[in-house]
């Protein structure tokens, strides 16, 4: 999206919509602004593992997320949920940290651009078999795996969610190139545990 600008001068070139109320012996004006979707708002994408990822082995890197070469990436939210039962219920350790090159030879998953009309350019996989390289920790979390499903469980929740879509504060942002990214790692292994993903992100060139 590009940024621009106008000039205005009073009764010269464009002209801003305004209400007036005259105040004492002084028209007043007001902007008007009138509220709309952007046409060319910010590309926004998902990225879902819905087939899920194995926490199985400890120190995996269960989901990576890739800058494409010339767009920045803006994560805003991540879920986790448990969608396999442990063999013992435990706090499964697990930390968020920025890769400083790409892992290779895990399974694909394709971001999907809320807008069709977008075409992403991030990449992700979970679970490669030659992890990327860790940077630094941005976050950490125990999320409780589960054991056993009985008929009195509460409405299941995402077990982990991070989000970085807060006032006054920037996401966390992935910068462009190919070789910076993000990934999710499961420092504790949860044997016969499986994971999957919701990710919501932004990719612009600024």
């Amino acid at each position: 999206m590009a940024e621009s600008f106008i000039e205005v001068t009073e009764s010269s070139g464009k002209k801003l919509w305004t209400d007036t109320t005259v105040v004492g012996a002084d028209t007043k004006h007001a902007e008007l602004l009138k509220l709309a979707e952007a046409h060319s708002g910010v590309a926004s994408s998902t990225i879902a593992n819905s087939v899920g990822a194995s926490t199985a082995t400890a120190n995996s890197h269960l989901l990576q997320i890739m800058a494409p070469a010339s767009l920045k990436v803006r994560v805003r939210r991540i879920e986790m949920w448990q969608t396999a039962m442990v063999t013992a219920a435990l706090l499964m350790q697990t930390a968020l940290y920025r890769l400083t090159t790409a892992g290779t030879g895990g399974t694909s998953v394709t971001p999907q651009a809320l807008d069709p009309t977008d075409t992403p350019g991030a990449t992700a996989m979970t679970l490669p078999s030659s992890k990327g390289t860790e940077g630094a920790l941005i976050a950490y979390a125990a999320p409780y795996m589960m054991q056993t499903l009985t008929a009195s469980d509460q409405l299941k929740q995402p077990v982990l969610v991070w989000d970085f879509d807060r006032p006054r504060s920037k996401p966390l942002v992935i910068p462009a190139g190919t070789a910076n990214g993000i990934a999710i790692k499961n420092v504790s292994g949860a044997a016969s545990g499986v994971v999957a993903f919701t990710v919501w992100i932004d990719e612009t060139s600024y």
